[in-house]
């Protein structure tokens, strides 16, 4: 594995635990006419991001790396930006999202090529698959905003 891989994997780790608070937050926060639906959602996103937030910890483990598992280093880390603890308007909401998973999107290509470089096709098919959940959420929130 090289160290670049190992550093993006762990940037890319403490985003998504930022991620994690962050989507808690938006499902407390969340206020408007499409409250039901989209506290619904950010239900389904946090528990995604949970299972990701594992599985790439546990890919590091399984490479002799170690991964980010403290929230100060996460923070230090993290590209991903933290909310405050105040209410937030449904358009608000998505449009937070829409910017956040095009990030996610940039930074899960970087890994696949860094990936494929490296010559670790287990990692770059991790990551692929998260790509295609990503381009489909992002399909379907630019298509609320519409």
């Amino acid at each position: 594995m090289s160290k670049k891989l190992y550093e993006k994997m762990n940037v890319y780790l403490a985003n998504q635990e930022v991620t994690y608070i962050k989507l808690h937050n938006l499902h407390w926060y969340i206020k408007g006419r499409s409250f039901f639906t989209l506290h619904a959602k950010l239900e389904e996103m946090y528990d995604h991001t949970a299972t990701i937030i594992d599985d790439v910890a546990e890919r590091l483990l399984a490479l002799g790396q170690a991964p980010v598992a403290n929230l100060k280093t996460a923070l230090e880390l993290a590209t991903v930006k933290e909310l405050s603890d105040q209410p937030i308007s449904s358009e608000e909401t998505v449009n937070g999202l829409v910017g956040d998973i095009e990030q996610w999107i940039t930074d899960t290509k970087e890994i696949v090529t860094l990936a494929e470089e490296a010559g670790d096709g287990a990692t770059a098919d991790q990551f692929n698959e998260y790509l295609g959940s990503y381009q489909k959420t992002l399909w379907m929130l630019k298509s609320y905003l519409a």
